[in-house]
Parts: structure tokens; C-alpha cells; sequence
């Protein structure tokens, strides 16, 4: 059985069978509310990551056929980049020759995202999948035109039974991917608080993703990679911490930040090089307090946003709000000009508002 799973804050699909998250029911207004307004019509938008330079963020979604979308920021408006009846697809069978054919529009479950802006202006996306296959599937941004277009171009497949939460890129095309829940440990472990998830790391031209020695926590969930190659950042949902790993040697932590009120599930780069996270507040009182199983992670919740300093580890709060009913489970944070937009792995919208 698959089951959606979180601790204080994770938008992950557990593999055991063939069980999908299904789109969740939410108020059927759109009307702004809790402080938030909303962009709706999109999917459990689970994860968001930034364009560069630019007014576009892209939003996965992760629900059976929702796909890759991209949200216009100044317009508040969101389209298919990679949904149902796309047809633009163009393989790379030499970079990724273990994959087996284009991704099924219809059956794309995308979690997890990262960016990569090379020097000569191609821009890769990478997503996490479950609809039809585990794996990582890359894609190919075009931003010459008016609004960006999406190309599928290859996948990663993951290892058996080890579905990848969130994925991050090195600058040589090298990936590593977070396995929040391992064969033979449960949600249940992670609640408690006890090792579930390690990290995985793949590099072109090697047949499959190995698991990195010293990775191993509770939840691991959302991950970055520094931007000189040297360290990789991970979130630890159920401990409430961001793990800083040396890429060379993995075998113990080098810095952790230790968050208090929520989980930390995505993890992203801020402009001024401060990592920025979000998740839902712990302890609801309307919720019977800290979630202890998968309903707990249903109700709503009031969410924050900080920023970690990646030197020092210390956390800075940016935001917070209360329990919203018509927007719940928070998994991302990503600030665009005065603006703080939302992802959800539980909504059928996106959320933004004033940092003013």
C-alpha cells in the first residue's frame, strides 16, 4: 500500500503497492483567508522553486495527472507545463540511458523539485515521481519566449521499494535524493522519532542511485546542495532539523539547525544565501496538538517560514499565520520580490502574501 505520511510537516508517498494520494477536497471558494490569498485550479502543490531572475515560480503537483506547472507571480495566475495530453517529450538516451521511455503525462505523480541554470543558458528541472514509476524525471525550461515551456527529456529510476521524496542537483548533473521511509520502517517510526530515510546519491553514467553512508535520520525529507558542490543540506521532519553534510565524506553531520515550533519539510536558497523552509505548526491545539499518525497531518494547521543561516545554523522566522481551513499542509516556502508564496501537499491551490 502507498501511504501519503508526514510528521510535523512531510508531503511524501510511501511506497509498498500501488495506492496514489488522491486530489483532497477543499472549499470549493477561493476568496483570500488567514491572511492568505489564493491561486487556485492547481493540484497539490506540493513543492515551488524559482526561475532566476525572473517573475515565474514552477509548482509541482502532487496528485495522479496534475504535473509540472508554471505560476506567473505578477499575473497570480498558474498553467500546465507537463499535465495530461502534453506531447513534448525529446529523450537524451545518452545521458539517461536507464531510462526506460517518456514519462505518462496522465499518471505523473511530482513531489519533490530542484533547478539547474547552466552557464550557457539551459535550464534543467529535476522532479520527484510516483505516478507509473519511482524515479526522477528531468526536464528541459525554455525561457526565450513569453512564458516558460517544459521538454521531458530523461529520468533517473530510483532503486526498488526506495521512493524518493526531494531531489537536488550538483553542478556536474550528479543528484541526490531523500528516502523519507525505508523498506522495513514505518511512519509510526518516524513519529517517534527513530531513523527511517537516508540520502542517495546518482551521477551520470552509473546504472542506479547509492544510498551515502551517514545519511540516515528520522524523516529525511526535504534536500539542497550548496552552491560550490562542497555540502548538502537535509531535513529531518520529525526532529525538526536541517542536517549540513560534507559531500566528500558523509559519514557524520557537519552543522545542524535545530527548529523548534514545526517540521521542515522542502528546503530552497533564498537571494541573500540563506536556506528558507516551512511546515506546519506542531502543536495545534485544535488538532489535539502534535500530529501522532496520518490524520494528524490532515487537520489544519497553522504554518511558519524561516530562513537558516547555512554557517551558523541559526533560524530566523519570517512569517507565520494561523490554521486555515481552505489551505492546509504547508511544505514549501519561496519569497518572489514582498511577496511569500505557499505550496501544499494537501491543497487544490497555491497561497501568497505581503511580507511588508
Amino acid at each position: 500500500m502507498k501511504r501519503a505520511i508526514a510528521g510535523a510537516l512531510f508531503a511524501f508517498v510511501v511506497v509498498v503497492s500501488r495506492f496514489v494520494v488522491a486530489p483532497t477536497a477543499q472549499s470549493t471558494s477561493c476568496a483570500p483567508s488567514g491572511g492568505l490569498t489564493f491561486v487556485c485550479g492547481v493540484q497539490n502543490p506540493e513543492d515551488l522553486v524559482q526561475v532566476p531572475d525572473t517573475r515565474w515560480l514552477l509548482a509541482s503537483g502532487m496528485a495522479p495527472g496534475s504535473g509540472l506547472h508554471i505560476v506567473d507571480t505578477r499575473a497570480k495566475k498558474v498553467a500546465n507545463l507537463y499535465a495530461a495530453g502534453a506531447s513534448n517529450a525529446r529523450a537524451d538516451k545518452t545521458r539517461y540511458a536507464n531510462c526506460p521511455g517518456p514519462l505518462d503525462p496522465k499518471q505523473a505523480v511530482l513531489h519533490g523539485l530542484s533547478l539547474r541554470a547552466a552557464p550557457d543558458g539551459r535550464v534543467t528541472v529535476y522532479a520527484t515521481n510516483h505516478g507509473g514509476r519511482e524515479s526522477i524525471e528531468v526536464f528541459e525550461l525554455n525561457t526565450a519566449g513569453a512564458a516558460p515551456t517544459a521538454t521531458w527529456i530523461g529520468c533517473a529510476p530510483m532503486p526498488e521499494k526506495m521512493p524518493a521524496n526531494s531531489v537536488a542537483s550538483f553542478s556536474d548533473g550528479s543528484l541526490v535524493a531523500t528516502v523519507l521511509i525505508m523498506p522495513g520502517k514505518t511512519f509510526e517510526d518516524a513519529f517517534a522519532g527513530r531513523i527511517t530515510g537516508a540520502v542517495f546519491l546518482w551521477t551520470p553514467g552509473t546504472a542506479s542511485f547509492r544510498q551515502l553512508p551517514g545519511t540516515e535520520l528520522s524523516a529525511n525529507n526535504g534536500i539542497e546542495t550548496s552552491p560550490d558542490d562542497r555540502e548538502f543540506y537535509v531535513a529531518s521532519t520529525t526532529t525538526k532539523r536541517i542536517v549540513a553534510f560534507s559531500r566528500s565524506d558523509t559519514s557524520k553531520p557537519l552543522r545542524t539547525a535545530q527548529l523548534k515550533e514545526f517540521g521542515p519539510d522542502n528546503v530552497r536558497w533564498t537571494r541573500d544565501n540563506r536556506l528558507i523552509t516551512a511546515g506546519m505548526i506542531d502543536n495545534e491545539p485544535a488538532c489535539g496538538g502534535a500530529p501522532k499518525t496520518e490524520a494528524g497531518i490532515r487537520c489544519s494547521r497553522g504554518y511558519i517560514a524561516a530562513t537558516v543561516d547555512p554557517k551558523t545554523m541559526a533560524v530566523t522566522e519570517i512569517a507565520r499565520g494561523p490554521a486555515t481551513p481552505s489551505f492546509t499542509g504547508t511544505a514549501i516556502a519561496m519569497r518572489v520580490a514582498d511577496e511569500l508564496w505557499l505550496g501544499s501537499f494537501n491543497a487544490d491551490r497555491l497561497a501568497y502574501r505581503s511580507l511588508k
